[in-house]
C-alpha cells in the first residue's frame, strides 16, 4: 500500500508543472500614519524539463510579476494587497537561483521574493493638506490617549483566497506573519487568535501568525505607547505644520504683515524703554 502511494505521488509531481510549497506573506516596519513594509516569499517547485526553462527564462530577464503569474499558473504568486484599498510603493521583485534540482525526479525548488512598502490612500482637503481616505491602508490610526497610540487592522486591504460568505481563507500553504512596532500592547484577543497569542493577554507581544485558518471577522488591536521625547517632537511638528498651512491660506500674507508689525513694535518700544533707562 504505501509503494502504490509512493507512486501515486510521484506521478502527481511529475505530471504537474509548477507545484506551491508556501506563501509566507510578513508585515512589519509599521509606522504612525499605519503604513507598513511588506515582504512575500513564494516557494514552489518546478517539475519537468518546460518548468525549469521558463524558471530559468524569467530569471535571467527579470521578468515581471504577471510572467510569473501566468507561467506558473499559481493563484498565490501575485501580491496579497488590495491596492484598491492601499497604495503600494518601492516595488521589487527578486526571483531566487532554482536549488535543491533532483535529476531523478526532474525538479527544482524556486523561490520569489517580493519586496513592497503600503500606504493608505491620501486626498488633498479644503486647505490643500493631504489626509487619508478612509478605509484605506493597513492599519486605522487613533490617539487613544495622551501618548498612546492604537492600530486596528483593515481586512479589506488583505487579498487571499475568500468563503462563500466573504471571509478570507488561508490554505495550508499560506502564511500570515506580522512583525509588531517595540512594546506593543494588547488588551484583548486578536479574532481569529493565533495559538502562540494562548495566556498572553493582556500583555506585550512581537510577532504573530496565522496559517491554515479562516479569518472570518478578522480582528486585531493593539497599542503602542509613545516616548516623551517623541511627544514633544510631534508636538512642536504639529505647531510647524499648523504655520505652514496658515501661510499657503489665502490670509497667510495678511496675518505674516501683522504679525511683522506687532514684533517690530514690541522690539522698538523695549529699545526705547531701555534708552529712557540709560
Amino acid at each position: 500500500m504505501r509503494k502504490l502511494l509512493a507512486v501515486l505521488l510521484l506521478i502527481s509531481v511529475l505530471s504537474a508543472d509548477f507545484i506551491l510549497e508556501s506563501a509566507t506573506i510578513t508585515i512589519s516596519n509599521i509606522q504612525a500614519d499605519g503604513s507598513a513594509t511588506v515582504r512575500e516569499s513564494i516557494k514552489f517547485i518546478a517539475s519537468g524539463n518546460n518548468s525549469r526553462t521558463t524558471y530559468d527564462n524569467g530569471y535571467d530577464t527579470d521578468a515581471n510579476l504577471s510572467y510569473w503569474s501566468i507561467n506558473t499558473a499559481l493563484k498565490d504568486v501575485k501580491i496579497h494587497t488590495n491596492t484598491m484599498k492601499a497604495s503600494i510603493t518601492d516595488f521589487r521583485l527578486t526571483p531566487q537561483p532554482a536549488k535543491g534540482c533532483s535529476p531523478f525526479l526532474n525538479t527544482c525548488h524556486g523561490e520569489l521574493i517580493i519586496d513592497y512598502n503600503i500606504k493608505p490612500l491620501y486626498n488633498y482637503s479644503g486647505d490643500g493638506s493631504l489626509v487619508v481616505v478612509p478605509g484605506t491602508g493597513l492599519f486605522k490610526v487613533e490617539k487613544y490617549k495622551p501618548r498612546v497610540v492604537r492600530y486596528s487592522i483593515n481586512p479589506d486591504v488583505l487579498s487571499f483566497r475568500e468563503t462563500g460568505s466573504g471571509s478570507l481563507l488561508l490554505d495550508p500553504e499560506v502564511y500570515l506573519t506580522i512583525d509588531f512596532p517595540k512594546d506593543s500592547y494588547f488588551s484583548q484577543l486578536p479574532n481569529p487568535t493565533p495559538t502562540e497569542m494562548s495566556g498572553k493577554v493582556p500583555g506585550y507581544v512581537s510577532k504573530l501568525t496565522w496559517n491554515d485558518l479562516i479569518l472570518v471577522k478578522f480582528s486585531l488591536v493593539f497599542e503602542v505607547e509613545e516616548s516623551i521625547d517623541k511627544e514633544v517632537v510631534s508636538f512642536f511638528r504639529d505647531i510647524i505644520t499648523s504655520f505652514q498651512k496658515i501661510i499657503n491660506s489665502s490670509n497667510g500674507l495678511p496675518l505674516i504683515i501683522i504679525l511683522g508689525i506687532l514684533i517690530g513694535t514690541y522690539i522698538y518700544v523695549n529699545i526705547a524703554k531701555i534708552k529712557r533707562e540709560d
